[in-house]
């Protein structure tokens, strides 16, 4: 086990700042606070997280020309009739989900077809002079500049030609733009458009995410980190499927510690063929830390203070009965390993205390407080 005194420290220090703006020391109220008692557990019980399920992937689908949105792929209702596709609808790859109004862009790839056809024309007449010219040229039958003319408008039209074949190509794939196509099979996250909408290029229309595999992430401090590893199997629950367990692998772990949080991100990937584990759920999930079988005392990170006694020591508040008065008493304490947001007591404390948890930092030895639930 790791001391983490320097966590502990900055967490102590802060909280104390933050309880000293605005104290009135003379000021004799009921302070309310919260406690919880104290348990011992034995140390290689599971540390529980909490994580979020997210979809292995998802992306935008951007409109890449604007127009008014005509019409939304249609499915069928839970009454039997069709409805625009929503959220939570599953799709599959090149459906088409939105369409823009066509009628200009089918304009422009008519009028492209035409000027390449006219481009064309020109080009064949263009060659077979410039193949004359070539002939008469060689005869000596044709004056240089003559000759020049004639190579000059063979290679003027077949550029005209090349032009027009890129404005038709350019014509078509605005014509395939205004057709909305989901790029993979995936379920539907959120529909941003409505038949009749005004949309322009870069307008997001739907965000569409593959939950064929889902990630599941969570935070662990530094402590803990020696406890999970790459491609280690973990069991996941969730609270909407509580007879179901998850069987995933552990395939990140973040190189560094989030600088607001100093904890780790990990991520767990698990199959999900039948798309039970939705983005958005709740999981949970044990992690096993240490292997002694020693038994310990837990308390929250926030009970913790500055013993007074002591400039390098701690201490918690206890809340205790006293003349049917329940009065602050502060304690000093040896403290452990940090257990997320928890810590061991290594000495100090008694299994069953009462441990002010919320108003610590505010109240003082011997005050009155008013336990609230």
């Amino acid at each position: 086990m790791r001391y983490d005194t320097a966590l502990i420290m900055f967490f102590v220090l802060v909280t104390a700042l933050i309880a000293a703006c605005g104290r009135d020391d003379n000021k004799k109220t009921v302070t309310p606070i919260k406690v919880e008692r104290v348990s011992v557990q034995d140390e290689t019980a599971p540390l529980r997280y909490t994580a979020s399920i997210q979809p292995y992937s998802q992306v935008d689908l951007d409109f890449k020309v604007d127009g008014y949105v005509t019409e939304i792929l249609q499915t069928e209702g839970a009454d039997g009739r069709p409805r625009d596709i929503q959220e939570g609808d599953n799709v599959i790859k090149d459906l088409p989900l939105a369409q823009i109004d066509q009628t200009e862009y089918l304009a422009k790839v008519v009028e492209a077809k035409a000027q390449l056809q006219g481009a064309r024309a020109t080009h064949l007449n263009d060659a077979e002079d410039f193949e004359r010219a070539e002939i008469l040229y060689s005869q000596q039958s044709m004056t240089a500049p003559e000759y020049d003319r004639a190579v000059k408008n063979f290679k003027v039209s077949a550029a005209q030609v090349v032009s027009s074949e890129a404005q038709l190509v350019e014509a078509e794939q605005n014509l395939s733009y205004c057709t909305l196509r989901a790029p993979s099979n995936g379920v539907l996250l959120k529909r941003y458009v409505e038949v009749g909408a005004l949309v322009r290029p870069g307008s997001k229309g739907f965000t569409l995410a593959d939950v064929t595999s889902v990630k599941v992430l969570f935070s662990v401090p530094d402590v803990v980190l020696e406890d999970v590893s790459l491609g280690e199997e973990m069991e996941v629950t969730t609270r909407s499927l509580q007879d179901m367990i998850f069987t995933g692998r552990i395939t990140e772990i973040a190189p560094a510690a989030n600088t607001r949080t100093r904890v780790f991100n990990v991520e767990i990937t698990i199959q999900n063929p039948e798309n039970l584990l939705k983005p958005g759920m709740i999981a949970s999930l044990n992690v096993y830390e240490g292997d002694s079988t020693n038994a310990i005392m837990l308390i929250p990170l926030g009970s913790v203070v500055r013993s007074v006694n002591n400039r390098d020591g701690y201490a918690v508040f206890t809340a205790e009965e006293r003349e049917g008065k329940t009065v602050a008493r502060r304690k000093d304490v040896e403290l452990g390993s940090v257990f997320g947001n928890r810590i061991a007591v290594t000495s100090g404390l008694e299994e069953g205390e009462q441990v002010i948890t919320s108003g610590a930092q505010i109240v003082r030895n011997d005050q009155i407080v008013s336990i609230i639930k």
